[in-house]
């Protein structure tokens, strides 16, 4: 495959390096809008605060049915800061509804609306491995988000042709809901309607931890298996070869259309219909080319996307085939069963690494998944489309046709309960550096060159095979790291010390699910699949909801939880019994520290400080665990929620200290005078939320850090902040550095 003689693509790579050095100086927040500013900024210059009241003009392009109601995204925006009465400059803008869940009920596309609310700005991603959605909506060119109070429309024209597809899709889907079972329909929404509101939570995740998750989207596959079958029958039964191809490409973007242009979408659209007119033309077809002048057109009109999951994944594993179709071709004499292996296998060699840089965990059989699976997809695929179909004019007829579906995803599932039963069906690697990746894919393209010349080398496979291992399971050794996560209005601090993993609380009163979206990821990001040890300072919920995650999902994240560590105190609150009850529900070991009480891991070393045995608190926050850490040269005090009261119950601490975690989030009853005289802290951080209600932390509790020239750090601005031990001292820095 000579790609010297391919324009295409090598315009391709040009426009992907010019694209990825842009966005590696400027930033994506530092891409201009159409209107002149960066997005979610005042035209003015100055930084949008987070949450402001704002008031805005568009026109609605799409409606999103998400499982919270639906969603308006709005172009031709003209967003303006109420307060200030000066202008936010907006490409795109999500819309939704704050408390009246019938405001968007009379909008449809095309309409201008006038909308009063409170805007929000799109939020990085404060901990590694965590959702960065300033990232991902910069890739669809949306700037922001307001949630509406009051909705006019000013403009009642609408977009017909957009109504029409919207209404079919959504009576489609009705359909699907009437004569199927709930699950069942909810995954074919998915699969041939591009909806996703309805599917359901488990089966997502199943299919996602097998391998076979690109299912449950419109892919490449479904468009080719539709575009064939079009074409097929168009040109056998209706009409000439060339008619045939105009009107199976026009379908081909109507269908396009229909489902939300999603990415892998567009490239198999632009592929097939680059395949078809070759064929009308008479002239042939390059594959390579095809995908180049599809990806150009992707990146030209939304570069961010470049950055996507979806789009590396899509293109990487079309890549893949092309760069393995040689190969394939000689395993044509082979039998069939051993083509689709390999074909499956070729798929997972080329997009493990990009499953492990955005998941940080690999399934070892989701090629057997994959054999087992691909078969059936046109049938289910056509089935379901034949079925959806026929039930708009013979319900009877599509309810017969949908049955045959059900017993195609009962088997899918069977299929995903056998390969998650099996050892070994998770495999945690975190997130591989760059130069494994690098290395990685030399390898396999040097594997591949050197087979297709020189066959009878057999090997270079088990050569390849091992350098690959070594490349993705490498992880560079974290001798010692202390990391404060931002986790909003909440606690939790990650130890790692060699390959041993401490939790030190683990809770938010302002982010939902923070164990799943945030704890978890940031442990599987550093390819963690164990922590040993867990210490909750206090029973209160934004410390301890993200640890009950924890250990109420240790089978199904694949993270095991060695044990709990919580203070003893003489006598012990509801919400600390309800703990520990759960604790011993899911067989987690709970140990008790108190004052004195000692942990010992080589050279780290764990003291506790407080609460003494017979402390006789007043409220939970009284009993926080409050720990002395030591390793080497590097001292850490965490208090937890300790305020006045349990401060003056400790023994005068003689600092400094290099590093205190400030208790109760800076409120204003913690960190007294006395207290940080007496710690002497270097660096101080503060775990709170952004806009919280309780105005944490407090300007007092600032002053109070200032006055001992304390090194403030803050989640809400900063993001996790890092500690790792130097031989000079300890350093710190942050991930919104």
């Amino acid at each position: 495959m000579n790609v010297l003689r391919r324009p295409l693509f090598l315009a391709f790579l040009t426009l992907i390096v010019f694209v990825s050095l842009w966005y590696h100086w400027m930033g994506v927040e530092g891409t201009k809008s159409q209107s002149g500013g960066s997005p979610g900024q005042r035209v003015k210059g100055q930084q949008l605060p987070w949450q402001q009241p704002a008031e805005c003009v568009g026109r609605i392009e799409e409606i999103q049915v998400k499982t919270s109601g639906k969603v308006l995204v709005l172009t031709d925006v003209f967003l303006k800061d109420t307060t200030s009465n000066e202008r936010i400059s907006c490409k795109k803008i999500l819309i939704f509804q704050s408390q009246n869940q019938d405001l968007f009920d009379e909008s449809k596309p095309g309409n201008q609306l006038y909308i009063k609310g409170t805007y929000t700005a799109l939020t990085r991603a404060g901990n590694p491995g965590e959702f960065d959605e300033r990232l991902y909506y910069s890739g669809y060119g949306i700037d922001g988000k307001l949630f509406a109070d009051l909705v006019t429309v000013t403009d009642s024209h609408f977009d017909w042709f957009r109504c029409i597809l919207d209404s079919f899709q959504q009576q489609a889907a009705d359909r699907l809901f009437e004569l199927m079972q709930e699950d069942d329909a909810g995954i074919l929404c998915a699969m041939l309607l591009g909806e996703k509101a309805y599917l359901p939570e488990e089966e997502k995740e199943m299919y996602q931890r097998t391998g076979i998750g690109h299912m449950l989207v419109i892919s490449g596959l479904h468009i080719s298996l539709l575009a064939a079958g079009l074409f097929y029958v168009l040109r056998s039964y209706v009409m000439p070869m060339k008619g045939a191809v105009v009107l199976t490409v026009v379908l081909l973007f109507l269908y396009g259309q229909f489902t939300g242009f999603q990415v892998a979408a567009v490239r198999a659209i632009l592929m097939a219909s680059c395949l078809l007119f070759a064929r009308y033309t008479g002239r042939s077809y390059d594959p390579l080319s095809a995908l180049s002048l599809s990806g150009i057109m992707t990146i030209i009109q939304e570069p961010a996307q470049l950055f996507q999951c979806g789009f590396i994944l899509s293109y990487t594993a079309v890549g893949g085939i092309l760069l393995f179709a040689p190969v394939l071709e000689k395993c044509r004499k082979k039998n069939r069963i051993w083509q689709s292996f390999f074909f499956s296998a070729s798929v997972f060699a080329v997009t493990m690494p990009v499953m492990l840089w955005f998941y940080y965990e690999i399934c070892p059989y989701s090629v057997l998944a994959n054999v087992l699976i691909l078969p059936f997809l046109s049938l289910l695929v056509g089935v379901g489309a034949a079925g959806c179909i026929l039930s708009f004019f013979w319900p009877s007829g599509g309810a017969f046709l949908l049955a045959t579906v059900h017993y195609i995803l009962e088997f899918y599932e069977a299929v995903c309960r056998v390969i998650l039963s099996l050892p070994m069906s998770r495999v945690v690697t975190g997130r591989p550096p760059v130069w494994c990746l690098v290395v990685y894919y030399a390898v396999l393209v040097s594997a591949v060159c050197l087979y297709l010349k020189w066959e009878e080398i057999r090997w270079l496979y088990a050569g390849a095979a091992l350098l690959f291992l070594l490349c993705l399971l490498f992880r560079p050794q974290i001798r010692f790291m202390y990391t404060q996560l931002d986790v909003g209005q909440g606690d939790c601090a990650c130890l790692f010390y060699g390959n041993k993993t401490f939790l030190i609380d683990g809770g938010s009163s302002s982010v939902s699910d923070v164990g799943k979206y945030k704890i978890q990821k940031f442990l599987k990001f550093y390819g963690r699949n164990r922590v040993d040890l867990v210490f909750v300072s206090h029973s209160d919920a934004d410390h301890t909801n993200g640890v009950v995650e924890l250990v109420e999902n240790q089978m199904k994240w694949g993270i095991c939880v060695g044990g709990v560590v919580m203070p003893e105190i003489n006598k012990k609150d509801e919400a600390y019994e309800t703990l520990v009850s759960l604790f011993s529900k899911y067989q987690t070991s709970v140990y008790r520290m108190k004052k004195g009480d000692r942990l010992c891991e080589g050279e780290l070393k764990f003291l506790c400080l407080h609460p003494f045995a017979d402390y006789e608190w007043k409220g939970a926050n009284d009993y926080s665990l409050t720990l002395d850490i030591a390793y080497r040269n590097i001292r850490i005090l965490s208090v937890g929620d300790l305020e006045e009261d349990g401060e003056q119950a400790i023994e005068p601490v003689k600092g400094p200290y290099d590093f205190l975690k400030v208790g109760h989030h800076g409120s204003k009853t913690s960190s007294s005078s006395q207290f940080l005289h007496e710690t002497a802290p270097v660096h101080a951080v503060i775990s709170a939320g952004r806009g919280n209600r309780y105005g944490h932390p407090a300007s007092v509790t600032i002053e109070r850090l200032e006055q001992e020239r304390v090194r403030i750090w803050n989640t809400m601005e900063q993001g996790a902040v890092f500690l790792r031990w130097k031989p000079e001292g300890g350093q710190i820095n942050c991930f919104l550095e």
